[in-house]
């Protein structure tokens, strides 16, 4: 083989399995063998169904991965490695082990806990501190020069003096950012809370396990699907304003009215939204939204 076959051999197959999905499913495939859409989907942490379907659909059409009807009634289908693709597992091993070496791998997601009050932000974090990787700002104008793509949630103090933390979310969407908004404030919600591009809303003083439970759940519904992940949000915001306001203060409030139209506009666009979605919990919340 001369060099210049060598070297469109190798971007031939880099091009192969180079679509971000692909290593994944092949590697996951290679460890648990056959394995349904819905298995595969909850393996593969953060992939959509669409992206799952297409991913699938490109790596059958290269002879990687074959796709098996097992039973008609209801239809199941199975996708397991062929031959060709069992034979890359000694280069994603390499690829896997250059990356372990040299990159120091992915790690876990990175939390940006935002307080005036330096003591509440590092009580915070600390509580944080065991299951992600957290950083700390004191302050609105600091969170910004500290928020970048890879933060996955942000957990914001709502009033703090100099920039405050609705000032930061509307910086978010200039910037061009979209981690998880978990508001965590000593506001009690009011009716305008229905207008903030926020996730979760949690009241201080809080406990530890509602600021846990708040950051995981909104870390689950990244890997959801924007107009799924849109519509839990917005569902959480409906729920918070039915708990703490009245009746009186929600048919009066024009943030509360678009609230609820958007929430419609959202069920009639998913038809079904709970379809594809593997997560009990969060399959409850939509159910219960239903």
């Amino acid at each position: 083989m001369t060099g210049d076959d060598s070297v469109a051999t190798v971007v031939e197959t880099v091009d192969l399995i180079s679509k971000k999905w692909h290593p994944a499913i092949i590697q996951t495939l290679l460890q648990s063998g056959p394995l349904r859409f819905s298995e595969l989907k909850t393996s593969l942490d953060g992939v959509s169904g669409k992206v799952l379907t297409d991913s699938l659909n490109d790596l059958v059409e290269s002879g990687l991965v074959r796709r098996t009807v097992v039973s008609e009634s209801p239809k199941r289908v199975e996708y397991e490695l062929t031959a060709h693709g069992r034979d890359l597992q000694e280069a994603i091993e390499a690829l896997a082990n250059w990356g372990d070496t040299h990159l120091g791998g992915g790690g876990p997601p990175r939390v940006l806990v935002v307080d005036d009050d330096p003591r509440l932000a590092e009580m915070h974090a600390g509580w944080l501190a065991d299951r992600y990787d957290v950083e700390t700002a004191y302050g609105g104008e600091a969170a910004l020069r500290r928020l970048d793509d890879d933060v996955d949630v942000l957990v914001l103090d709502r009033r703090m003096p100099g920039m405050s933390g609705e000032t930061v979310l509307e910086r978010l969407g200039i910037l061009g950012l979209d981690p998880g908004v978990v508001m965590l404030t000593a506001v009690e919600p009011e009716t305008e809370v229905a207008g903030m591009d926020i996730d979760d809303y949690v009241v201080k003083p809080a406990l530890q396990k509602d600021v846990l439970e708040a950051v995981a759940a909104v870390l689950e519904r990244q890997g959801l699907e924007d107009p799924v992940r849109e519509y839990l949000a917005l569902s959480a915001r409906q729920a918070l304003l039915e708990a703490e306001t009245t009746p009186s203060e929600r048919e009066h409030s024009e943030e509360y009215q678009a609230l609820l139209d958007r929430i419609e506009q959202l069920e009639d666009l998913l038809d079904d939204p709970i379809e594809g979605v593997e997560n009990e919990s969060i399959r409850g919340l939509l159910a219960d939204g239903r």
